[in-house]
């Protein structure tokens, strides 16, 4: 599998009423998306930021997206953004079973010192500890082998629910609405 995030600051007279309006058009068109495990619109209100994060069943479902016409609607409309992808180390699920209402992002550089296999299993161990956390719908271990980070994704009932990360990079996202069951990419 396979992990996908852009993001796309949104223009100022692109008022949260139409990020609503913009989530609820766009979820029809991909039902039924050839390859599409999950996906996830998220959006940072204090950046006024728009970043849609997918869950592929393979790469090749990841670039027929990229080069169909879903994504040239996002090119036409607000240009075309830098698109990160992550192989998918884990993805468990934690104890909430709603809808969750936020997403927490951390990226770190992986040590060049110290050998990858070692650093992936302390990650895993990780993984396995963020699990039993109260209020965690379900979190991801990414591995971006072109940069060489770590990502550790976790989808979380809310905000204050979220367990805090010392990672070099952390962002949070509120969940605006899912159009498929993750559970299925598990």
């Amino acid at each position: 599998m396979l992990a996908m995030q852009y993001s796309v600051r949104l223009p100022r007279d692109f008022d949260v009423e139409q990020v609503y309006t913009h989530v609820s058009e766009r979820s029809l068109l991909f039902e039924g998306c050839p390859g599409l495990k999950h996906k996830f619109y998220l959006y940072d209100p204090d950046a006024h930021i728009y970043a849609p994060f997918y869950i592929w069943e393979n790469a090749q479902a990841a670039q027929d997206f990229l080069l169909n016409n879903l994504f040239n609607g996002v090119i036409e409309r607000f240009g075309r953004p830098r698109v990160r992808s992550w192989q998918i180390i884990n993805l468990d699920f934690g104890s909430y079973k709603e809808e969750p209402g936020f997403l927490l992002s951390s990226i770190d550089k992986l040590q060049a010192t110290k050998p990858l296999g070692g650093l992936i299993d302390q990650e895993k161990a990780n993984h396995r500890e963020c699990l039993r956390q109260p209020g965690l719908y379900a979190h991801m271990v990414l591995l971006d082998a072109d940069r060489w980070e770590i990502g550790r994704f976790g989808l979380w009932q809310s905000e204050e629910k979220a367990v805090q990360s010392p990672a070099d990079c952390v962002v949070g996202y509120n969940v605006l609405k899912m159009n498929q069951d993750l559970r299925g990419a598990a």
